[in-house]
């Protein structure tokens, strides 16, 4: 039997040689170093998705994003994985932090950013900004790569795509025209942004092809509408009226029942958005009528269920149900409008589904309030527009 060290015979451990016996204290205390660093910084990570608007969560984040900007820039990936799902404001967090970690970076960092960005298993938004960075410390090769990325399911990257795709297009305009809206047709098919997708539509139509808005964002423009109801004093956007109540119950809504109305019966009529921008000008319909309440409602066919998003651009206060349930609320009087200014996630159910909106006007007389207008469409998770099926 071999003999035991007499300092270690009650632990049963084998003698060994003092080296030995050091080293296998090193890893050990190296590996255990290591699972400490590597909690602290899920803590500090966590801290930072944490933070949100108004302050939330800033006491807790700022020494969690000085811990995280001494990351070595070879870990940089566990800092772009962890803007997957993040709020805007935790975002901003967690690019600040990364950029700092770029910068300090002692080696060049360009085949790790290019790895990342093409990895499409890698979370959308972290690719995107893996790409800044490899822009920055290798441009040439950033937008060689851009090129490829038209559709390619990060929004960020796509965006890229698009915008080197009309910066091309633009040098093109004047002496290769056809080329110039080759190019411009491919980024419009592309684009998602809703500032490119206008900024397309307005060269095209300079170049002598004419793309209205509303068909380029694939808006929503036939509804049934019924109106005024009392808004005033802003009594109409938390009351249920019939049309409400009956979506909500019922999914559906009868267009041959007559309603009792702010100033009288009022029936369900049709109102089409105008051709060029898709607007739903309730106004005008309706004789700019002050404190009241529209419903509009629409059926939109799919040929599958898919996940969707119900995106509204609206100057009044509004609320939006699919399917019979509430899937948007704003309460807001004239703050701006623009396209896609609310966006809503909802499923969209193979057949037929059905749309109803409630627009509600205020009682402000100044020019600027006089707007009780609207703009409407679906488009899957990315920001394509989705037409309804025939």
């Amino acid at each position: 039997m071999k003999k035991r060290h007499p300092l270690c015979r009650n632990l049963l451990i084998p003698l060994m040689p003092p080296l030995t016996l050091l080293l296998l204290l090193g890893v050990t205390t190296a590996r255990k170093s290591q699972g400490q660093d590597a909690i602290k910084t899920n803590k500090a990570i966590n801290a930072l998705r944490q933070v949100d608007k108004e302050g939330k969560g800033f006491a807790e984040a700022i020494p969690a994003a000085n811990l995280l900007r001494k990351t070595e820039a070879e870990k940089i990936d566990v800092l772009l994985d962890a803007m997957t799902d993040t709020n805007p404001v935790a975002e901003n967090w967690l690019r600040g932090v990364i950029f700092d970690v770029a910068r300090q970076a002692k080696q060049p960092m360009a085949a790790k950013l290019k790895a990342y960005a093409l990895d499409q298993a890698n979370n959308p938004t972290g690719r995107g900004v893996a790409m800044e960075l490899l822009l920055k410390e290798s441009p040439q090769t950033a937008n060689e790569l851009i090129t490829g990325c038209l559709n390619d399911p990060s929004l960020a990257l796509r965006e890229m795509a698009v915008e080197q795709a009309i910066e091309r297009a633009q040098q093109l305009a004047k002496d290769q025209p056809d080329l110039a809206i080759a190019d411009y047709q491919k980024s419009l098919a592309s684009a998602r942004h809703p500032r490119q997708l206008a900024r397309i539509i307005e060269a095209l139509g300079k170049l002598g092809k004419d793309i209205s808005t509303a068909d380029a964002f694939v808006l929503v423009t036939d509804w049934q509408s019924v109106a005024p109801f009392d808004n005033v004093n802003g009594v109409g956007f938390d009351k249920p009226y019939a049309p409400e109540k009956e979506f909500q119950s019922s999914g559906t809504i009868d267009l041959k029942t007559k309603h009792t109305g702010k100033n009288g019966n009022i029936n369900w009529q049709t109102i089409t958005g105008s051709p060029d921008l898709g607007e739903v000008d309730l106004a005008d319909a309706y004789d700019k009528e002050k404190g009241a309440v529209g419903y509009l409602f629409a059926e939109f066919e799919s040929d599958e269920d898919q996940p969707a998003q119900a995106r509204l651009g609206c100057i009044n206060a509004n609320k939006i149900w699919i399917n019979g349930k509430l899937v948007m609320q704003n309460e807001v009087y004239h703050a701006g409008s623009m396209i896609d200014q609310y966006i809503a996630d909802f499923p969209l159910k193979k057949g037929t589904n059905r749309i109803l909106l409630k627009i509600c006007q205020n009682e402000q007389e100044e020019s600027w309030a006089q707007n009780w207008k609207f703009q409407f469409r679906i488009t899957d998770p990315s920001g394509k527009g989705l037409a309804s099926q025939p």
